[in-house]
């Protein structure tokens, strides 16, 4: 399943909670959910940031418990029975509705005497609950809206006097999530919300923290390297391994179409989409997966190296210190230019401690799994303004490929594209397919090309940045086109320019216009 099947088949809490480590569908996060409708039958309806569930209580101290409409139900998410299953919630507290002041009787009015006040709510029995997607076809609900801030805090957990038999909630999206009331007072049906709208607002901090991973691969090869590696940890020798096995080592053997494919597949842009269809992705093999399980292994680490919280903080704070020198490339964007990423200098020097140097590695590491997030917003859809246009959208994919050089290790971007099949007189022509990439690597510089395919024609064009490096490229031209003549392409021409390609202006809704 690729991301645009994901998309289409409305699993989003998968590829939400990839884009949004700190956000709401985490394991062991707490989350608000305000109380809109209760049923007689138990069956609830609730809002999760600017989505609508419904809330299936199942069992008689469930029903039994006092809930009012206006409440805020607190849910503490818990990891999934089985793997690739529904998250699981608890339910910790209930928060009563904050109660308004009563309007001032009209003068000679006698007051009326006041109701008798609700009992006060203390914390319920914990409640077990189900969050999981509508299994009903048709017409899918929005997913719920994630935040990009910080989780909010632990709501404190009901006492042992308090607890008893734990009733099931099922936590779906119903029907009723997707009425809401007009002007009138009847019910209109609410636009479904798109991916983009959704995820797009809690990407401020990936956008922040985002960094290029020529940093980080830097710095992983001084300790693998080096003499570093004597005084680091195993378990975290051996995660480091794990991501340095995910660039390809281009002088040593040929970067041939299907190595790119795999290349493409590994790179973390389809690790959720892939772990959707049931398939275990190791550490081994997916570029966001190797950071992910070297990200768990840092965390505690540092503070197993570090003698007190104290050296933690100021070991992180050199680390960000470094990191904010350092002159980050601009974010991924869909229709934005490719930022070609050449191999950087390591910042660990033999005399940091291991704290410190776990630290630096733990930062660069956030910033690379944050510029994956931004690489699989940007390969999201954009919206249809128009649902019945007959034009299908173009498809798009942007990811970022580590290529492992003698002298570093270079990040290599790539845009696929796929332009749908077009109906003319002639009949159906074949789809187009554009692949974008940009390199940055000695002695030629910063390059840039694109490579069109259609059918069994195909076009390259090749934009380089310095004189010398255009007129090499001039030079090779005449022997590539004979190359692709031999390969069966039916036209093979090759453009060479110097400088770099025009950048067309941004679409609206660019996840770039959220950074105020």
């Amino acid at each position: 399943m690729n991301l645009a099947q994901l998309i289409q088949s409305q699993n989003f809490a998968l590829l939400m909670q990839a884009l949004d480590q700190a956000g709401a569908l985490t394991a062991g996060r707490t989350v608000p959910a305000r109380l809109l409708a209760l049923e007689p039958d138990g069956t609830a309806t609730a809002a999760i940031g600017d989505a609508k569930v419904s809330l299936v209580l199942a069992g008689a101290q469930a029903k039994e418990a006092a809930l009012q409409p206006g409440a805020t139900l607190m849910l503490r998410l818990e990891a999934p029975e089985r793997p690739g299953g529904d998250l699981r919630a608890t339910l910790v507290e209930i928060r009563p509705r904050p109660t308004l002041p009563s309007p001032a009787p009209a003068a000679g009015t006698a007051p009326q005497p006041a109701p008798a006040a609700p009992p006060a709510l203390g914390n319920p029995p914990v409640l077990p609950a189900t969050v999981a997607q509508s299994g009903a076809a048709g017409a899918a609900a929005p997913p719920v809206a994630l935040s990009g801030s910080a989780p909010p805090a632990p709501a404190p957990a009901a006492s042992s006097a308090e607890a008893g038999p734990a009733g099931a909630a099922a936590v779906k999206a119903g029907p009723a999530a997707d009425m809401v009331r007009g002007p009138g007072g009847s019910p209109d049906a609410a636009p479904t919300p798109s991916p983009r709208a959704l995820i797009g607002p809690m990407l401020g901090a990936a956008l922040q923290r985002q960094d290029s991973l020529a940093p980080l691969f830097a710095n992983l090869r001084g300790i693998s390297e080096g003499a570093l590696a004597l005084a680091l940890p195993k378990s975290m020798l051996a995660a480091v391994d794990h991501v340095l096995a995910q660039a390809i080592p281009v002088e040593r053997a040929q970067l041939t179409g299907p190595r790119l494919q795999e290349a493409v597949k590994a790179s973390g842009l389809f690790m959720e989409a892939n772990a959707a269809t049931g398939r275990v992705v190791p550490p081994t093999g997916d570029l966001k997966a190797a950071l992910t399980a070297l990200r768990q292994t840092l965390a505690p680490l540092i503070e197993a190296l570090s003698p007190s919280p104290q050296t933690v903080r100021q070991a992180q704070a050199g680390s960000h210190v470094t990191l904010q020198d350092t002159i980050a490339p601009p974010p991924p964007r869909r229709d934005g230019p490719l930022a070609p990423q050449a191999p950087a200098e390591r910042s660990i020097v033999p005399g940091d401690t291991p704290a410190s140097i776990a630290a630096t590695v733990l930062k660069q590491t956030d910033a690379g799994l944050d510029r994956i997030k931004l690489t699989q917003y940007a390969s999201l859809p954009l919206e249809t303004p128009r649902p019945e246009s007959p034009q299908a959208t173009p498809q798009r994919w942007l990811t970022e490929i580590p290529l492992a050089f003698h002298h570093g290790t270079a990040i290599l971007p790539l845009q696929v594209e796929r332009d749908p099949p077009r109906r003319s007189v002639e009949g159906i022509s074949p789809p187009v397919w554009r692949i974008r990439f940009a390199l940055d690597v000695e002695p030629m510089g910063p390059l840039q090309g694109v490579v069109t395919l259609q059918g069994r024609a195909v076009g390259v064009t090749l934009w380089a940045e310095r004189e010398e490096t255009g007129q090499m490229l001039r030079g090779a031209a005449p022997g590539l086109e004979s190359a692709l003549l031999h390969a069966d392409f039916g036209a093979g021409a090759v453009d060479v320019h110097t400088g770099r390609p025009q950048v067309a202006q941004p679409t609206a809704g660019q996840f770039l216009d959220r950074l105020s």
